[in-house]
């Protein structure tokens, strides 16, 4: 169920957003502080343009967060809707994109990232390498990696998302190449094995599925060894058990997210990563516990199923901006 934001007269949205860029580009001097308050304070429609523009702003500040190309793709969807049903809505995104169109500048390393790899994949796509040495690699959506085969090493880099890896005989060289796996936190040695590497902010999970894996730190003394069965995160910093999180971490590998009692707003984060645009869970909802096995392949298909589990409601600024909220009895 889609819930619409509340209509609000376009010459309010248009004197809120002057007033945001007023306030926001210069500073404001005690008369233009006073007016501003005067004109809040004159008509409840007044306070609630501003509300409304406050909001959209802190969405915008996610929205800052996502590659340059999946927030172009959002602000082309609010600006094809806002021809249609939600025109002042829209306006009013527009308007606040605009005073924070600066924040984009230069923010290109993410597809980058994916544009120089020597294998990557889309957002909501996976995709199967066999290297020569008999190695496969499962790259899961929004992934990008490099590989570097040498005399005395078979290296993989993992540059951002995450891999699934069985390890290859590497029948051609004598002695065996060792096999590794890098990101920017440190070093990941295979011991013959099946294993997860997923890269994430400032850290990295590593899940052992057979054999083991050695990891080694920047800031860590000694290698740790993981054994199959274990989870473990690593940063330049440390090497660190995980905690349980409630989801399968190969079930994406068969195209599917297996909840187990998992928080709502780990669930909407996991989702998001196979959806282009901003998909956000509210704080009122974050704890519900999430159970079940979801599909990927069609990601509003799962929201649908979502709305209907759980007592939640889907708000939509547009099909790519979208906020799990409370459902509203009755």
């Amino acid at each position: 169920m889609r819930s619409a934001l509340p209509v609000i007269d376009a010459q309010l949205i248009d004197q809120a957003i002057a007033w945001s860029v007023r306030l926001r580009l210069r500073v404001a001097n005690a008369g233009e502080l006073q007016a501003f308050e005067a004109w809040r304070r004159a008509d409840a429609r007044h306070e609630a343009a501003w509300r409304r523009i406050e909001s959209m702003q802190q969405d915008l500040q996610q929205l800052r967060s996502l590659p340059p190309q999946v927030a172009g793709k959002v602000l082309a969807a609010s600006a094809r809707e806002a021809a249609g049903r939600r025109r002042n809505a829209m306006k009013l995104m527009l308007g606040g994109a605009m005073v924070g169109a600066a924040a984009y500048a230069g923010r290109d390393s993410a597809w980058m990232q994916l544009a120089t790899a020597d294998y990557s994949t889309g957002v909501g796509h996976r995709r199967t390498v066999q290297l020569e040495d008999g190695s496969e690699l499962v790259l899961n959506t929004d992934t990008a990696v490099n590989v570097r085969y040498e005399a005395s090493r078979r290296l993989v880099e993992v540059r951002r998302g995450e891999i699934l890896v069985t390890t290859g005989r590497d029948a051609s060289s004598s002695p065996r190449r060792p096999f590794l796996v890098s990101t920017e936190d440190g070093m990941m040695q295979a011991l013959g094995t099946r294993f997860l590497v997923r890269k994430e902010p400032g850290q990295t999970r590593l899940t052992v599925l057979e054999h083991a894996v050695e990891l080694t730190s920047p800031g860590v003394a000694a290698p740790v060894l993981a054994q199959a069965g274990d989870s473990l995160y690593m940063s330049r910093q440390a090497i660190w058990s995980a905690d349980p999180t409630g989801l399968d971490p190969v079930a994406w590998t068969e195209g599917v997210i297996a909840a187990r009692e998992m928080r709502m707003d780990r669930f909407v984060a996991e989702l998001a990563r196979y959806r282009t645009g901003l998909l956000r869970c509210d704080a009122e909802v974050a704890s519900l516990p999430v159970s079940g096995v979801f599909q990927l392949q069609d990601t509003d298909r799962t929201i649908d199923v979502l709305l209907a589990t759980q007592p939640v409601a889907a708000r939509y600024r547009t099909r790519y901006w979208v906020t799990i909220v409370a459902r509203l009895p009755g």
